[in-house]
């Protein structure tokens, strides 16, 4: 009688397998994508938009305390999310792989909708004279969905399976998100229900490209670039893309004066990130893989 042949472990952080949606964590992001996705539609459709908003702006944020939400909201932007995910790839290049998919599907799932519904910001409504809002009163009417939380999602699924390699991990970068999606509606730039479908659209994001990357046809694109950025001439791209996507963040106007500590901050983790990648280029050999990618070897 033949033995039972041993089960495959289970993919390590910065390891995706052969075949879509075979990664452990892929499902359970589209799951919790689709739970948020419809609790966002409902507190929009049932109208607990603005009881919501009016509970949380009950009272006027201290300086301390808008300092605090301005600086979680600027960890939000999209150059923000950048830093972060490059500076978590320390020569992996899983995440730096996953990162131009990852903008380009965030983007679509974040303006095509915004445009679509146009739904009108808290600040350019009848409850704006209520709202004690944090920075700038944003006005216009793409208000649905949070791209904030979305690349705050987004960001946070492909930390969790692509970097963090404990459940303490894990746990402290998910409350960061949750923490900076939440910051949406305390400065008052979205709508409560904005904010939980924008975060289930991160997720969505994130769960396809894992899924892509993962597939046996569509990861062809991931097979061939992730060696590739584990090269030295590979972190030396990744570098100078750090110190670009720095001199984004700082020549961005936030709208937020008391979140510009968070923008000094990550600008000096992107600065640190590519010094050290640029030295250790210089001073560590290639990874195996990573000359035979080079080579042009599978």
């Amino acid at each position: 009688m033949p033995s039972a042949q041993p089960s495959s472990p289970a993919p390590s952080a910065g390891e995706l397998p052969s075949r879509a949606f075979a990664h452990p964590r892929a499902g359970a992001w589209f799951l919790a994508a689709f739970v948020l996705v419809l609790a966002g539609s409902g507190v929009h459709a049932f109208g607990l938009d603005r009881t919501w908003m009016m509970a949380v702006h009950a009272h006027a944020a201290g300086a301390v305390a808008a300092t605090f939400w301005s600086c979680l909201t600027v960890a939000g932007l999209g150059w923000s999310a950048l830093v972060i995910l490059l500076a978590a790839d320390r020569r992996s290049g899983a995440l730096a792989a996953t990162i131009v998919p990852s903008l380009v599907i965030g983007g679509l799932l974040a303006h095509v909708p915004k445009h679509l519904i146009a739904e009108p910001r808290p600040a350019a409504t009848d409850i704006a004279p209520q709202l004690h809002v944090i920075g700038h009163a944003f006005t216009g009417a793409v208000s649905m969905p949070s791209g904030h939380a979305l690349a705050a999602g987004a960001g946070a699924a492909l930390l969790c399976t692509l970097a963090a390699r404990t459940p303490v991990a894990r746990v402290l970068i998910v409350v960061v998100a949750v923490l900076i999606a939440v910051s949406r509606v305390v400065v008052g730039a979205h709508w409560p229900g904005d904010v939980l479908v924008g975060a289930g659209l991160g997720l969505l994001a994130a769960a396809i490209v894992l899924a892509l990357a993962a597939g046996r046809r569509t990861g062809a694109w991931y097979r061939w670039l992730a060696p590739r950025l584990r090269t030295c001439a590979g972190q030396r791209w990744i570098a100078a893309v750090e110190l670009g996507v720095a001199a984004g963040l700082l020549s961005e106007n936030t709208g937020y004066p008391a979140g510009v500590p968070m923008v000094w901050l990550l600008v000096a983790v992107a600065v640190i990130s590519a010094g050290l990648r640029l030295v250790a280029s210089r001073h560590a050999g290639e990874p195996v893989e990573a000359q035979d990618a080079r080579a042009g070897l599978p």
